[in-house]
């Protein structure tokens, strides 16, 4: 069998892991390559190309050793699996997979019966909405997000949105900065200070590389002043991932605002956004469902029964 040869992502990784996706009809959060890169700091990351596949591995706050599903179009799954197994095995521990998708489940299932123990984690599940939804607002559901806007169009009649381009990059790291001051001055938990810092550092690495990365997004300006800020990228021609949004809070509104204004003038082509998921956070969650998910993507973590 292959020794797999893992390392941390680069820039140079980027053609052959955009060919690996090319063609699949993925709607999770994880499936494109910026993802991967952005947070190779924060999970360790690293990829390797095997086969026809991209495989990755990581680790958890614990530091506990994780692989996602592999990932392509045309993979050899049992290939796959025994590889990561045998990665696994070499490092003292047994496969585990995190955010396996329900489908990824079952092909897992047929290829290695009873090898395997299924857990749904509700808070890696992908928060998914029909672009037109987001657009529109329309109908008594959406009530109250129509009438954030309606006062914060009313209270900063001067607003304006833009795309973010290479003409405003620097403004908006500027304002990512301040974001994140406010927020950690506000903040007692240090692990979640923690997490905040590494967000931050994961939106810089983005707007220093945005357009080799592909990334797309847009700003929100009040009085001239850079307010909120949002950026993602498509997994395919159907479906678009917000990965960042941040506004200031000052300005009441402002997340409704920018959501729906990002979806109206640059995602509107998209059937749907994917939002990411809620990391367990109560409020985050309360937000999210807020906007009424038309698909709540499964995602389990899958570990290997060990041997009697």
């Amino acid at each position: 069998m292959n020794e797999l040869s893992f390392h941390k992502p680069t820039l140079d990784d980027k053609p052959w892991v955009d060919d690996v996706f090319s063609g699949t009809a993925y709607y999770g959060c994880f499936c494109t390559f910026a993802t991967f890169f952005l947070w190779k700091d924060m999970y360790a990351t690293e990829v390797t190309h095997f086969q026809n596949a991209l495989l990755t591995r990581g680790r958890g706050s614990d530091g506990s050793l994780y692989y996602m599903y592999p990932m392509g179009r045309d993979y050899d799954i049992r290939a796959c699996i025994e590889a990561m197994r045998a990665d696994a095995a070499a490092q003292g521990q047994t496969l585990l997979i995190y955010c396996a998708e329900e489908w990824q489940c079952d092909e897992l299932r047929t290829a290695f019966p009873g090898a395997f123990a299924y857990e749904a984690t509700r808070s890696e599940f992908d928060y998914l909405y029909r672009s037109e939804h987001l657009v529109h607002l329309s109908g008594k559901k959406f009530h109250a997000k129509r009438n954030h806007i309606s006062r914060f169009t009313r209270l900063y009649p001067d607003w304006q949105y833009e795309n973010i381009s290479s003409a405003n990059l620097a403004e908006c790291a500027a304002f990512v900065g301040r974001w994140l001051d406010q927020a950690v001055a506000q903040e007692t938990d240090e692990e979640q200070i923690f997490e905040l810092c590494m967000e931050n550092s994961a939106i810089a690495l983005a707007l220093r590389h945005f357009e080799t990365l592909g990334l797309v997004g847009g700003l929100l300006r009040v009085n001239g002043n850079v307010m909120a800020v949002t950026i993602g990228e498509p997994i395919n021609s159907r479906v678009f991932v917000t990965h960042f949004e941040k506004a200031d809070t000052n300005f009441d509104g402002a997340y409704a605002v920018i959501n729906q204004q990002f979806a109206m003038n640059q995602l509107a082509s998209y059937e749907y956004i994917n939002r990411e998921e809620d990391m367990g956070r109560e409020g985050l969650r309360k937000a999210k469902l807020s906007y009424h998910p038309d698909i709540l993507l499964e995602k389990y973590c899958v570990r290997e029964i060990p041997a009697r």
